[in-house]
């Protein structure tokens, strides 16, 4: 009896402790770590998924319609889990990794990104991605091949229908979201906004709709953007460059060009060369070549500008462009002698006039020009401030222009600058484009206002965003400013008509009114002094309807670089000459 009831006793306490144990475990779970143990519940039925937003595209407009210059690609990543593949694959492990291995190889071949001792090495890994921008097809195949431990996650690319076209224009955005162009500057209206889905799902991890820790916040796509850029002036006038850059077998080593309409600052074409392939722009290995000169690179543009010297002075009533002068083919100011550079002239020397001066691009004129600003004889403080005020605050020269993407401010010195470089002496330079650092940008934006009746428009590359197949279209902006009246527009035109007839004007298709100047400059050496081994040649014009009623229909600016002597109205013009042959028959315009 003694034993059953020690038997009895030790089975109740036996009880009783497991009873205990149980109470003990249930509390722990429950109270101790019900957080810890919720969250352990939730990372297995609750899955949170980020919803990636689709980046906007862009298109060119096309004269019609749009065009694309750069779309969406679907693609894929290809990814492997070491750890699974390693550890959980049995005893035949190594194996398993052999077999992942060769077949992704045979598969993927060239599309593979890593070296597969860095993907094994660490055990515990359980995310690598081995190929990225993966085709349908192929993802199709590595599908099918079944390999356990190898993922994939939808991606997408950037594709360039047009290839080269406008390539320094349309730019690029890298895997640290830096870019350059279009997809650089325009990339926080191209990207969208990221949205999240947070929901309970089944066993294969199928999204349910119930359950009280559903959240889904949808993504937000980027806005689609449609330029001003006209696909086909981009692409003929990039083949235009590429000409003459490769025509001159070595000396022009960079050619740029910008087209315009005048009347209202849209951007039609923004033209570099040498140029690349943005679907593969890291192949590149100088970094020079993703820049849009047209905006990013300042230079001194040399007698381009002098156009802007005679429209200041001739609306401030100092300047009646038939007076006359006495040409000696230099002029001395305060220590310096300045020069024409075209001194084999015949009318290098003797009697001439103000229109005559500019036809010629003699620098004696416009710095003549700029004394009659002040008190006639000498460059003045009041000729060079008033210079300036047209020079930077009316043609908008040495500062941003406003426009849409990446631009240089370049610089203007101002003559109250307190080191004393706005003296007399730069100013003098200053008239024939020389002593200041100006982007391509700023100089037709500023010459559109000078031809176009005097009304400066801000430059634009944006037409409008692209939504449903429809393009919705920017409001026009009105003209921010009054350069100079129309009086002293209508003049300027006649006069860099007359410029043409010098320069190049017997090869301008017949019965249409085409006006141009042309300017060389040296470059400075390694040691700050200018050298005429290395200089650049610009042409600047307009074109349009020979109606004297009729404003200029286009403006069109061609910068050339080159590693030898080059010539405004040699190199430059034979240049422009081309694209505005081509804007003439293209805007379908009507000869008289």
């Amino acid at each position: 009896m003694e034993s059953q009831r020690w038997r009895y006793f030790c089975l109740k306490f036996g009880l009783l402790a497991v009873v205990f144990v149980f109470l003990a475990k249930l509390f722990l779970v429950q109270i101790v770590d019900h957080d810890r143990y919720v969250r352990e519940a939730n990372s297995m039925r609750v899955k949170q998924y980020e919803l990636l937003a689709k980046r906007g595209e862009v298109y060119f407009s096309d004269g019609k319609g749009v065009t694309p210059a750069i779309m969406n690609e679907r693609t894929w990543t290809i990814f492997v889990d070491p750890n699974f593949i390693i550890k959980n694959a049995g005893t035949s492990g190594v194996l398993e990794k052999e077999k992942v291995q060769e077949k992704l190889i045979e598969l993927l071949g060239d599309k593979i990104s890593v070296q597969w001792p860095d993907v094994w090495g660490n055990e515990e890994s359980m995310y690598v991605e081995v190929a990225k921008n993966v085709d349908y097809k192929t993802v199709a195949a590595i599908k099918e091949a079944n390999l356990r431990g190898v993922g994939r996650k939808e991606t997408s690319r950037r594709v360039y229908p047009a290839g080269r076209v406008g390539a320094q224009l349309l730019g690029f955005i890298n895997a640290e979201g830096v870019g350059s162009g279009v997809e650089g500057a325009l990339s926080e209206r191209l990207a969208g906004k990221n949205g999240l889905l947070k929901t309970v799902t089944d066993v294969n991890e199928i999204p349910l709709s119930v359950g009280d820790e559903n959240i889904e916040i949808p993504a937000k796509n980027g806005e689609s953007i449609v330029l001003t850029i006209d696909a086909n002036i981009q692409r003929n006038v990039d083949r235009i460059l590429e000409r003459a850059v490769t025509d001159s077998k070595g000396g022009i080593r960079a050619a740029s060009a910008l087209v315009m309409q005048p009347t209202t600052g849209k951007i039609w074409a923004m033209s570099n060369y040498p140029t690349y392939n943005p679907e593969e722009y890291w192949k590149e290995s100088d970094p020079n070549v993703y820049v849009n000169r047209t905006a990013e690179t300042p230079y001194e543009p040399a007698s381009v500008c002098k156009p802007f010297t005679y429209a200041a002075a001739i609306n401030e009533g100092k300047l009646n462009p038939d007076e006359r002068y006495y040409n000696a083919g230099s002029t001395v100011v305060d220590d310096r002698t300045i020069s024409n550079a075209r001194s084999g002239n015949p009318l290098a020397k003797g009697s001439i006039t103000f229109r005559e001066a500019l036809d010629n691009s003699y620098n004696t004129g416009s710095i003549e020009v700029l004394r009659k600003m002040g008190d006639g004889t000498n460059i003045t403080k009041a000729a060079r401030t008033t210079l300036y005020n047209y020079l930077y605050d009316r043609f908008g020269l040495g500062q941003k222009t406003g426009f849409e993407l990446n631009e240089a401010k370049g610089s203007i010195i101002s003559p109250d600058d307190p080191s004393g470089e706005g003296n007399a002496v730069r100013y003098a330079n200053m008239t024939f484009g020389q002593g200041m650092n100006l982007t391509m940008l700023q100089v037709a934006a500023g010459f559109s206002s000078l031809i176009n009746g005097g009304d400066y428009y801000q430059p634009t590359v944006i037409a409008g965003n692209y939504n449903n197949g429809k393009l919705e279209p920017t409001e026009q902006k009105a003209s921010l400013r009054k350069t100079v009246s129309t009086g002293t527009s209508a003049e300027m035109r006649k006069m860099l008509q007359e410029v043409r007839s010098v320069n190049g004007g017997k090869n301008d298709l017949a019965g249409f009114r085409v006006g141009v100047k042309t300017g060389t400059a040296e470059t400075l050496d390694q040691y700050g002094n200018y050298t005429s081994k290395k200089t650049n040649a610009s042409a600047l014009g307009f074109g349009g309807e020979n109606n004297d009623d009729a404003l200029p229909q286009y403006v069109v600016m061609v910068r050339l670089d080159g590693e030898t002597l080059l010539w405004g109205a040699q190199n430059a013009v034979p240049v422009f000459t081309e694209i505005s042959n081509y804007m003439l028959q293209y805007l379908r315009l009507q000869p008289k």
